[in-house]
């Protein structure tokens, strides 16, 4: 009744007051002022007399259409400064029946809603769904009102919206047998490849996106010798340079699983310097907002290579000659951990950070092999897998996504002895293993499971000699294997490195 009432009798009170100041003689610019005096009290009367109609508003959201793939975030940007940590109560995401009108879903129950974290940045929030999307599938988004910003200001309206998700692509170096460059293929129509870069020199080491937009590469520089890294939009096909590295080797780019950080090995020429080698191998990081770079360790006594990160990004493993070991780093902390090793690998850390599988050699007279061992990095354990006496070579292997099953890259020295490395799948819960992929004409190489943990893209070599073919010069092959059906599918000829597209 107040509201109404000040809104009812502001104008009126304003334009006597107007009145007396024209009669008081007041001069043009005088009445000017309060006529803008005026206009503001009645705008004010009208919002105390109607309320917020408009409330907080969405300024942007994603993914929409077909855009997203199954590691994308979903994106929020709100018009303010919201209060963050109510969103979980009305954010929903679920997936949906495809070419579902998001706005005719009913009843939608909260056990329906797929789990995921979110992160902001500003006023944009970023839902991280737990598991991977579904290849293929539709979700549809919705935000219920109510939900306030930091002045109390609440979005006013059930916001919804839907996308679907693509299939996966790889991408891959090619040709082996020459000066290589990027190329993408969708598995499905292998024949449909499509070249994305033109380097004179080459291209090396490349890395995906989290969110599959973009592909990190190194290229070295023809006239300087020197390497640096560079970022190609796989949307747009810009390329832009990422590092200014005129006096070292700056390659080996690997993506900090948020996407806002990038690892990578330098090592500095010193040409400048008399009498001073070439440094050893360092790990550097670039931080994408900002562009800074900066070596990952304070000491310049901490050397290594071979970055690799926890899916959670909050540890990442690195070897190093000079201790010689593995480095385990934990951000949270700032405490790097050493795993002694001879065998030069820097492991691979679980999706979840709290353990790690590396290769350890064996050295006897008669020959040398390697096994697998697991540390539980919280625990501070250190155990084979299996009985290291068996007669097996591992030299390999790759977490499943859910940390669950370990792919491995085995080679049998008894009676099932193949020259080359076959493949084969371990429970970590039950210790079962089973053969994936055995064929002893081909010796595996490099292997990684997709985002959602179906298959396996795979770098494999012809055995010139298992094949009796002397001609044969063993040029790598890119095939994708379906865990469940164990169906096998060439990707590429002449093709390595490899690399999902989610």
């Amino acid at each position: 009744m107040e509201q109404s009432h000040l809104a009812n009798s502001s104008v009126p009170q304003v334009e006597h007051f107007i009145g007396q100041a024209n009669r008081a003689g007041f001069s043009r610019f005088d009445r000017a002022v309060l006529g803008v005096i005026t206009a503001l009290v009645v705008a004010l009367g009208a919002i105390l007399l109607l309320g917020d109609r408009v409330g907080v508003t969405l300024n942007r959201v994603g993914p929409l259409g077909d855009s997203a793939r199954s590691t994308s975030p979903i994106i929020l940007s709100f018009s303010e400064n919201m209060n963050r940590d109510s969103l979980t109560n009305y954010l929903q995401v679920v997936e949906v029946a495809p070419e579902t009108d998001p706005q005719t879903v009913n009843n939608i129950e909260t056990q329906d809603a797929i789990p995921g974290s979110i992160t902001w940045t500003g006023r944009t929030a970023f839902f991280r769904p737990t598991t991977p999307l579904t290849p293929g599938g539709a979700y549809m988004v919705r935000l219920a009102p109510g939900f306030a910003s930091e002045d109390g200001r609440q979005v006013l309206s059930d916001y919804r919206f839907s996308f679907t998700v693509r299939r996966p692509r790889v991408a891959y170096l090619g040709p082996a047998t020459d000066i290589p460059n990027l190329y993408v293929v969708d598995p499905s129509n292998p024949d449909a490849v499509q070249q994305v870069t033109n380097s004179p020199s080459g291209v090396w080491d490349p890395s995906v996106s989290p969110d599959g937009t973009h592909i990190a590469f190194a290229e070295k520089n023809s006239t300087t010798g020197t390497s640096d890294l560079k970022v190609i939009n796989l949307e747009t096909g810009e390329i832009r340079q990422l590092t200014n590295c005129a006096d070292a080797d700056c390659t080996a780019p690997v993506w900090r699983p948020d996407g806002q950080v990038i690892g990578y090995q330098r090592v500095d020429f010193n040409s400048n310097l008399p009498n001073v080698p070439v440094s050893p191998t360092r790990i550097w990081l670039l931080d994408l907002n900002s562009g800074a770079t900066r070596p990952m360790f304070s000491d310049s006594q901490v050397l290594g290579f071979g970055l690799i990160w926890s899916a959670d990004g909050n540890r990442a493993s690195l070897y190093d000659y000079s201790t010689p070991g593995i480095l385990v780093h934990d951000f949270p902390t700032n405490e790097t951990s050493i795993i002694p090793s001879q065998y030069g690998s820097p492991g691979i850390l679980s999706p979840d950070g709290t353990r790690l599988i590396y290769p350890e050699v064996i050295l006897s007279d008669t020959q040398t092999r390697s096994y697998l061992r697991l540390v539980d990095l919280n625990a501070q354990t250190d155990e084979p897998i299996g009985n290291p006496d068996d007669p097996i070579d591992d030299d390999n292997a790759a977490w499943s996504p859910d940390g669950t099953k370990l792919a491995i890259a085995r080679r049998y020295l008894d009676e099932r002895y193949t020259r080359g490395r076959q493949l084969y799948l371990l429970d970590m819960t039950t210790g079962e293993i089973e053969e994936l992929l055995f064929d002893d004409k081909y010796m595996l190489g490099f292997f990684s499971w997709d985002p959602n943990g179906t298959s396996l893209l795979l770098q494999r070599f012809p055995d010139p000699v298992a094949l009796n073919d002397p001609e044969n010069r063993g040029i790598p092959e890119l095939w994708i294997l379906d865990i469940t059906t164990k169906a096998l599918t060439k990707v590429a000829d002449n093709a390595m490195f490899g690399r999902w597209l989610p």
